[in-house]
């Protein structure tokens, strides 16, 4: 049975956590107050490769050892190889899905295949078929023939980068500033023709909130939630940018009105029912989720609190 993806999981940050984190089983069980967020292991490029099997089996006991997950857990297994060691020996009733690095249209039909279609996979578009606008089209039409099993695919900035003659992100600069961007709008493109969202990619300069703040605005402007975070102090951040401007929200009620016109002004922009009908859809649905998280606050307990307005919500998800 594939574990059930809330509305929250699909658009609060996810975390990466290297797996060969000392005591990883506090942060899986929730010990750590992390704010909003999904955790995702990384077995990958986290951990260095003569490490990832000691860190596979330590990952293990640790998720025997916890009773209970507050957030939505992923692992990001190296290949497939390390996928079936997981499947095989690893305890998973807490596990979320499992996260495919550098995939194909290839390698999207060989882990869903090997997990038996029992576990959410989402791909990360950080191949050449991901440069290339053919190959793109075998990424979005592989991922549409899995769906529900792949909810959304994550976008990889970093890979990317090397992939376009070894680039990093320039310090100050939104991924939308550099020739990464054009490939992320080249994936917008075809992904959103086959209706598969798209997750925002990660922000690796983590002292420049500042930039990051803008760059999860342009993330939001396209389509783009359920933003890569690497370190905690980026997730209030991410989080806080999701909340719907509270113009926005009454344009958008005022859309969805059954007697509103056709076409008609507010706030000095043209509204359009036909045209702008979505948007209103999507954005009132954000704005819901996002405000019935912060109406509580889950201490380790479990006792449900008001929230502190200088601290980011825990939830269940």
């Amino acid at each position: 049975m594939t574990y059930p993806l809330s509305d929250l999981t699909l658009l609060a940050p996810l975390l990466y956590v290297p797996a060969d984190r000392p005591e990883i089983h506090t942060v899986l069980e929730g010990e750590h107050d992390l704010g909003v967020c999904s955790i995702a292991v990384c077995l990958e490029d986290a951990v260095r490769r003569e490490n990832r099997q000691a860190a596979a089996v330590a990952l293990g006991k640790a998720l025997g050892r916890i009773e209970a997950a507050p957030r939505a857990i992923f692992i990001r297994p190296a290949n497939l190889e390390a996928l079936a060691y997981l499947l095989d020996h690893v305890p998973l009733q807490h596990v979320a899905g499992f996260i495919l690095p550098k995939a194909t249209a290839s390698s999207i039909h060989e882990w869903i295949e090997r997990s038996g279609g029992q576990h959410h996979i989402l791909p990360i578009l950080e191949s050449r078929e991901a440069l290339d606008p053919i190959g793109r089209r075998e990424l979005a039409h592989a991922c549409a023939a899995h769906r529900p099993l792949i909810p959304c695919a994550r976008i990889g900035a970093n890979d990317l980068f090397a992939l376009l003659g070894g680039l990093r992100r320039p310090s100050g600069r939104t991924v939308y500033e550099t020739p990464v961007g054009r490939v992320i709008d080249g994936l917008l493109e075809v992904f959103s023709s086959y209706a598969v969202a798209l997750c925002g990619p990660v922000f690796d300069r983590m002292n420049d909130l500042g930039t990051l703040a803008r760059e999860v605005a342009e993330d939001i402007h396209r389509g783009l939630f359920a933003k890569t975070a690497i370190n905690p102090r980026q997730i209030p951040i991410i989080w806080n940018a999701y909340r719907p401007d509270a113009q926005d929200v009454e344009e958008a009620q005022r859309i969805l009105e059954p007697e509103a016109p056709a076409v008609f002004g507010l706030h000095g922009n043209m509204l359009e029912r036909a045209c702008h009908a979505e948007w209103a859809k999507r954005l009132l649905h954000r704005e819901a989720v996002h405000a019935k998280v912060l109406t509580l606050e889950v201490s380790p307990s479990g006792t449900l609190t008001p929230p502190s307005p200088i601290q980011m919500p825990r939830v269940a998800v």
